[in-house]
């Protein structure tokens, strides 16, 4: 395997267990909402997991900068979505 194809297969791993990850929040932000009535927005989760499914499969083949740019505000969005949540569930003011 040449390193320029692991490289690929490691990105692409890495996106999905992101993916993923945002999934499980957004199943937790939903089941918080549903249980304790506090809205959550949970539905706002999917963003991410969205570009993250764009970038993974290439449906827009982008390459260089811009795939680095949309990389980068898939991973701030759900950086600002799990601390969104955190704050939501541990009752910070």
């Amino acid at each position: 395997m040449d390193l320029a194809l692991f490289l690929k297969f490691l990105n692409i791993y890495s996106w999905a267990v992101a993916s993923i990850i945002m999934i499980l929040m957004a199943a937790i932000a939903r089941f918080y909402q549903k249980k304790f009535g506090i809205q959550m927005y949970y539905y706002l989760y999917f963003i991410p997991v969205i570009v993250f499914f764009i970038v993974v499969l290439q449906i827009v083949p982008l390459f260089g900068v811009e795939q680095e740019l949309i990389e980068f505000f898939s991973s701030a969005i759900s950086v600002i979505a799990g601390y969104f949540l955190y704050v939501k569930m541990v009752g910070i003011k």
